[in-house]
């Protein structure tokens, strides 16, 4: 009975296919989504892959000296972490004491500067990466087999589709649905109890958020897009198209929620 157990393992064992981990390429990302994407990076280490991480010369949270069980592939941007702090600093100025004394004109008007600043950053940073032709080449002898981004950080599609290996967003979010009539924008200075009036701004509030960001973003990335990939950008000169047909090319969404621990108070 013994030796037939002996056999039967030695047989699973010869039968056993070896598995190789992968190598990941994951894109920058700071602040409190970098504190969530490391956890993500260890335990993809802990099953046998490999880890690159892009930092830019320039961080908040990001420190390529530090000991860290992942590799750092480092890369110069013109943005100092002096602008970063001063970004930071005026975004949370005016979340927490300028809004509240303005009118919605005020507001808007300030949050278009903020967005316009906010966009300048990201493509200088993406700049970095995507005209640079010695990261690029260096990334491609990298032969990567998936990039690994969170959504918040713009420019990860674009690098995916130019290394040509599938891209992978994960997130930490919510799934709780929010009609915009029951749940009040942020900033929107409206609480969760609004009568007819404030429900019907509500739903305005949402819809000039859409206008401000097709205004500031869309606009301005897909003048970047077009300058990275060439000719056959410009002549499809919706961004939201060309951001679709890159994010659903070999695309996989993690979503880490928890509607107890998000939704409870």
């Amino acid at each position: 009975m013994e030796l037939r157990l002996s056999a039967c393992v030695l047989l699973v064992l010869c039968m056993t296919w070896r598995v190789n981990g992968g190598k990941i390429l994951v894109w920058y990302t700071d602040g409190s989504h970098w504190i969530n994407m490391k956890p993500v990076l260890n335990t993809l280490i802990d099953r046998g892959h490999q880890v690159t991480v892009l930092v830019p010369s320039s961080s908040l949270f990001m420190n390529s000296s530090e000991p860290s069980r992942f590799h750092y592939e480092p890369f110069n941007i013109t943005v100092s972490v002096e602008d970063l702090d001063k970004q930071n600093d005026d975004y949370f100025e005016f979340a927490m004491y300028e809004m509240h004394d303005m009118s919605y004109l005020q507001f808007y008007i300030r949050v278009i500067e903020l967005m316009k600043n906010e966009m300048k950053i990201s493509l200088q940073v993406m700049d970095g990466v995507l005209k640079s032709e010695t990261i690029k080449k260096k990334l491609k002898e990298g032969n990567y087999d998936l990039l690994l981004s969170d959504p918040i950080y713009l420019g990860s599609d674009l690098v995916a589709d130019i290394l040509g290996i599938p891209l992978v967003f994960s997130l930490r979010f919510s799934l709780v649905p929010a009609p915009p009539s029951f749940v009040p924008g942020a900033m929107s200075k409206l609480t969760d109890k609004m009568d007819f009036s404030e429900r019907i701004w509500s739903v305005l509030f949402y819809t000039v958020q859409d206008v401000v960001v097709d205004y500031v973003m869309w606009k301005e990335m897909d003048k970047y897009y077009s300058e990275v990939k060439g000719e056959w950008l410009r002549k499809n000169t919706l961004f939201v198209w060309i951001t679709l047909s890159l994010m659903t090319k070999e695309l996989l969404w993690m979503n880490c929620s928890d509607f107890i621990f998000n939704h409870t108070g």
